[in-house]
């Protein structure tokens, strides 16, 4: 079985904009896991107070981030109504040289940036027993 590519990205909302991001979110994962079939799991999560969101996403490999991310390219412009920064992004397992390059330009000083290549042993389930 191929190495999962697993990303984490943390950013803070918008003052304000908490129940309309709640509805955007959604939709936007509406939109993946109907465009992704090959997405393995896609979460949102919020903080205590509503201010910052993190995504947990499990890809099957990093071919799959890659198309992700190609696929948002042309359905985030809206985010950037909700987002005011992004603090981390954190990736694991082994990334191509495309994905890399792709991911280098989304890049700013202002974000901690946690890469965790080598994957050392795990499991998936697709399902509870």
């Amino acid at each position: 079985m191929a190495t999962p590519f697993v990303y984490v990205g943390t950013w803070t909302l918008k003052e304000g904009k908490e129940k309309d991001v709640r509805k955007w979110l959604a939709e936007h994962t509406d939109f993946v896991e109907t465009n992704e079939p090959r997405m393995i799991a896609f979460h949102m999560y919020f903080d205590e107070d509503g201010k910052s969101c993190s995504v947990v996403q499990v890809h099957p490999d990093s071919r799959s981030m890659e198309f992700h991310m190609e696929l948002l390219a042309k359905h985030m412009a809206g985010a950037m109504e909700y987002i005011d920064s992004i603090v981390t992004e954190q990736y694991f397992g082994p990334m191509s040289d495309e994905l890399s390059k792709t991911l280098a330009e989304w890049e700013t000083p202002e974000v901690t940036v946690i890469k965790r290549p080598d994957h050392v042993a795990g499991f998936t389930r697709s399902a509870v027993r």
